[in-house]
């Protein structure tokens, strides 16, 4: 009988998957230095010199041997002390080429880019797989259970398990590619994906991945398809190692993200999710099909929910269109409606490899970028566009990507943008659902190229779960703040256009303020977040900067309170605000999850497009709608470590407002945007019932209290009445299952 161990069960499935798809197959020990088929020289070398040779060769015929030889000692010799850079200098020269002068038959040096891999023609690299590939570090010998190589260049690693062992798990597979990582680094200079599995789980990740940020891969072909009758791991290997898709990956889907704009001293490497690669892949097909001659200028909408990675699906977007050869060489006009998205946009790029994106600094400057040069990147507010009816540019490789398209300032200004871009393409991007009603969005920018919704973001992982606490502190209004004129103070409006809702929402202000009601609000905060027992931050919002001044006066006051900071527009008009008023500063203390600054406060700031993956909790103390309080409450879905889902806590309603702004989308987007507290307790009650049923007969409710023999005595009660027949007297191990099964059920 064949054994079912790793080999069997998940090593030989891959190996037969890649094969499949036109992958060579290698046995690791034969490549052995001294063996006959030996492809290494010593077993230090990860590279197969040979391969990576044949490979330069062909795709750079002219190339004289000597520089082939040189090509390879480059690649070779890559060192840093950080991995992650000395991966990103690999990286460069693996999708850019090696720079290198080559003599030429005349002995003068010219200039050249070497090409090490075939991106437009997949089939003219060499694929090769092999398993227990032996590496010898400093100290250890490793085999990694499969290595994939690509003209000799070890790009990807399979950790696997065996499925059938119950301590054999993906996250001790996880652990075993970090002990690879200090013991052998030399391979990993040259990977690309991280593969973790056995036959029920796999996720993939990269040498940055962090265990959080490993990922599932759904589909094969598409995000679409349902493979219910083919593993994950099967689904994972033939989704991403498709010769075409993987060199697509490779190309197009991976940045490194610096920790600052400027002066970097850490990077992050990042690969797309399954969602974002066949996103953007479906928005490229449309952009060559709306930027055709006859094309109609309507690229699409892409709606991929908030915390997904939207923005960074923009910078795979931009890293494949800008080499489509039909758009020559094009500009990328990214819009925003707001100043401090433009900067948090804007600034996603010059970390992720774009150090020359442009951000416009008035209305002058924005005419003067489109009337340069093609292949820039400009970022702007639509408010910029107040351009008088005026062209500004009649070239047709203009592509417009406009974020949150469906708000109200893009009606506004959206004529402007197309007198002023005749020619342009337009992409509307977003991370709150549109509309069955909102005609004028479909009519600017077409209509949806991929959706990838709450649901499908928090069942994949890639963001958390958001809860809704009510802990209304009443108004002293009368009945005016419920009452139906005031809807329209939480709208998008321009209150100062409008005296008599400026002076509705002063009285509201007030009460909201009232120094009896915000010194309950504060306590109540500062009590429920020490006692939230997680890592992390929280977020309180206040109804205007004076409030929010106010309120950070009375937690500075309050025994044992979590470091505070406000975060609003013009802090010097408030001169007894003792606190650093840099707001970058601040930035970067909250960003840091270990830093000891654990609340801001804020008005209007950072309520949109402001990542903090530590944030786990907001306060809401101000009345917000439609997107704006959507795109608020997303502030706390990020992924962050063992983060179970993020917390609004709202002290002033909006949970009526949320009902309002989502009545409009179908009943399962409604149901996924936040779910009350409430019925999670009740589902936790009801679990807990159950498995206390369970230990009938046992009485631990004093366990605390009790010490050695009379401990284990209790502990052992417990043990068999769990797993024993009450009629039999025997081991019942259907009896054991169901407590498993409702224990597990009770923790999540």
């Amino acid at each position: 009988m064949k054994n079912l161990n790793e080999d069997t069960l998940t090593e030989q499935p891959v190996i037969e998957w890649l094969k499949e798809m036109g992958y060579d197959y290698e046995f690791g020990p034969d490549l052995a230095p001294g063996q006959i088929l030996g492809e290494r020289d010593d077993f230090r070398e990860v590279i197969l010199a040979g391969r990576l040779k044949r490979s330069i060769r062909r795709l750079n015929p002219d190339l004289p041997e000597n520089a082939i030889d040189d090509v390879v000692r480059i690649i070779k010799k890559v060192e840093h002390p950080n991995l992650e850079i000395a991966n990103k200098e690999v990286y460069r020269m693996l999708t850019e080429g090696v720079k290198m002068g080559v003599r030429d038959r005349s002995g003068e040096e010219q200039g050249r880019l070497i090409r090490v891999f075939d991106f437009e023609n997949p089939q003219n690299n060499e694929f090769l797989v092999v398993n227990q590939f032996a590496i010898q570090g400093l100290e250890k010998v490793r085999r990694p259970d499969i290595t994939v190589f690509v003209n000799g260049i070890p790009l990807a690693i399979f950790e696997l398990k065996n499925p059938a062992l119950e301590n054999a798990t993906i996250y001790t597979a996880y652990e075993q590619l970090r002990e690879y990582k200090k013991d052998v680094p030399e391979i990993f200079k040259y990977n690309q994906v991280l593969v973790i599995g056995d036959l029920i789980e796999a996720k993939h990740g990269t040498i940055s991945s962090s265990w959080e940020w490993f990922s599932h891969w759904k589909g094969i072909e598409s995000e679409d398809e349902k493979n219910y009758s083919i593993s994950k791991l099967e689904t994972l290997t033939r989704g991403i190692f498709h010769k075409i898709r993987f060199l697509d990956i490779i190309h197009n889907f991976i940045v490194f993200e610096a920790d600052a704009e400027k002066d970097a001293s850490k990077y992050t490497k990042k690969m797309a999710m399954y969602h974002q690669y066949f996103g953007v892949n479906k928005a490229i097909n449309e952009t060559l099909r709306a930027t055709k001659p006859r094309g109609n200028k309507k690229i699409g909408v892409f709606w991929h929910t908030q915390g997904s990675g939207k923005s960074l699906s923009m910078v795979f977007y931009t890293n494949k269109a800008k080499q489509l050869e039909e758009l020559k060489s094009p500009t990328f006009v990214f819009l925003t409606d707001r100043n401090d998205l433009d900067g948090q946009f804007y600034k996603t790029f010059l970390r992720s490899g774009y150090p020359n994106a442009k951000q416009a600094e008035s209305v002058a400057d924005l005419k003067e970028r489109l009337r340069g040069v093609a292949g820039e990147l400009v970022f702007t507010t639509i408010q910029k566009f107040d351009t008088e009816y005026e062209v500004l540019s009649e070239r047709e490789n203009i592509i417009v990507v406009a974020d949150e398209a469906h708000r109200s300032q893009y009606a506004k200004f959206a004529a402007n943008v197309r007198v002023a871009l005749p020619n342009a393409s337009f992409m509307g991007i977003t991370g709150t659902p549109i509309s069955l009603h909102n005609r004028e969005t479909r009519l600017v920018f077409g209509d949806h190229i991929s959706e990838y919704k709450i649901n499908q973001a928090v069942e994949d992982g890639a963001t958390v779960p958001i809860y809704y606490e009510g802990r209304l502190v009443p108004l002293h209004l009368a009945n005016q703040f419920i009452d139906e004129e005031f809807e329209d103070l939480t709208g998008e409006i321009e209150f100062e256009a409008k005296e008599v809702y400026k002076r509705k929402w002063v009285r509201l202000e007030q009460a909201v303020s009232a120094k009896d009601r915000l010194e309950q609000v504060a306590k109540d905060i500062t009590e429920h977040f020490n006692n939230r027992g997680l890592e992390g931050k929280g977020m309180i919002v206040t109804i205007s900067r004076k409030t929010a001044v106010e309120m950070y006066k009375i937690i500075s006051k309050i025994p044992d309170a979590p470091q505070a900071a406000v975060v609003i527009s013009k802090p010097e008009d408030f001169p007894e605000l003792h606190q650093g008023r840099d707001t970058k500063e601040l930035e970067k203390k909250f960003k840091n999850p270990d830093d000891p600054l654990k609340l801001v406060i804020v008005c209007d700031m950072w309520l949109t497009g402001f990542d903090v993956p530590s944030l786990h909790t907001m306060y809401i103390d101000k009345p917000l709608k439609n997107h704006t309080l959507m795109q608020a409450i997303a502030r706390v879905n990020r992924i962050f470590k063992d983060k179970p889902g993020g917390l609004i806590v709202d002290y002033i309603g909006v949970a009526d407002d949320l009902k309002k702004a989502l009545s409009i989308y179908s009943s399962d987007i409604q149901k996924e945007a936040m779910m009350p507290i409430e019925e999670i307790v009740a589902k936790m009650v009801e679990k807990y019932d159950i498995v206390r049923a369970m230990f009938t007969g046992v009485e631990y409710k004093e366990w605390k209290k009790l010490k050695g023999a009379e401990l284990a005595q209790l502990f052992q009660k417990a043990v068999n009445t769990i797993i024993t027949n009450e009629r039999s007297g025997m081991v019942d191990d259907e009896k054991k299952k169901r407590f498993a099964k409702e224990t597990e059920l009770l923790s999540q």
